[in-house]
């Protein structure tokens, strides 16, 4: 091995490891932090077909030309042990997270967005 070839290996790992880093930044740094928009079988339906099929919302909005449904959902995480300990006390959930299933509703009546927002909570 010469000192030619030595110049070229370190600055290719330095590289590598440059690119990677990068990499996980773009994909950890860069995730949406408020609702998403997805596809929903009610979009296009009217208010009563939503609130027959869905119940009522647990919140309601308005904006300027948008009625805004919300249905909240809550999901806690215990990780590995169950959620009662040997004595039968509950424990506290390591993470809760709050879905909300946003639906806009337009003036004629009709849902025309649908969005899900998963709010994270660490439990201390």
């Amino acid at each position: 091995m010469n000192l030619v070839e030595v110049r070229f290996f370190l600055p290719l790992r330095a590289m590598r490891l440059a690119v990677l880093f990068i990499l996980i930044f773009i994909i950890f740094g860069c995730t949406p932090k408020g609702p998403q928009t997805f596809d929903s079988p009610y979009v296009g339906k009217s208010r009563e077909e939503l609130i027959v099929a869905k119940g009522a919302a647990n919140e309601v909005k308005i904006y300027d030309n948008a009625e805004v449904f919300i249905y909240k959902t809550k999901e806690e995480y215990y990780g590995k042990k169950p959620p009662v300990n040997k004595d039968g006390n509950l424990r506290k959930p390591k993470e809760i997270v709050v879905i909300e299933y946003i639906y806009y509703i337009n003036n004629d009546g009709n849902v025309y967005k649908y969005q899900v927002w998963r709010k994270r909570y660490k439990n201390k």
